[in-house]
């Protein structure tokens, strides 16, 4: 008994340039844009930011700092405090804008995270401004230190 070894048909350009690409596999899409409002997002941001209070409480408290920012094109500006916060709510994208696109009927949605220049706070030098702040807050306090004699 003979074998034959199997060829394979020759295979020319032409062949190549008529064949069209399986369809079996391709995934559509569907484009979402309709339109919400900051309050909206806000709510949905806040349900979202509940929904990690008990798996990752160091993300709840980064999505509850700062409310986000709805900006143009469906963009959302959140501050966060450093680039640790950043990280972790990088790590978490995904998931984050899953929720939200579903929940605002949007997949355009996108989050863009801003690393928030802090403000050195002004602070009371003396005990003597700290009791004068106190004063304007509420006159009453230097009637009573007058009235039991107490010296400052």
């Amino acid at each position: 008994m003979v074998q034959r070894e199997k060829t394979t048909p020759n295979l020319s350009i032409k062949s190549l340039l008529k064949a069209t690409p399986k369809k079996e596999n391709e995934i559509i899409i569907e484009v979402k844009k309709e339109p919400f409002s900051q309050e909206e997002l806000r709510i949905q941001w806040r349900n979202l930011a509940y929904s990690f209070k008990d798996k990752d409480l160091d993300l709840y408290s980064t999505l509850s700092a700062h409310d986000p920012i709805l900006k143009e094109n469906f963009i959302i500006e959140l501050s966060v405090y450093n680039s640790t916060q950043e990280s972790d709510i990088n790590a978490k994208k995904t998931e984050l804008l899953g929720y939200l696109r579903k929940k605002l009927n949007n997949t355009l949605v996108n989050l863009d995270l801003v690393i928030e220049k802090s403000k050195p706070k002004k602070g009371f030098q003396t005990d003597k401004d700290k009791y004068r702040k106190l004063v304007e807050k509420n006159p009453n306090v230097d009637i009573l230190r007058k009235k039991f004699g107490l010296s400052f």
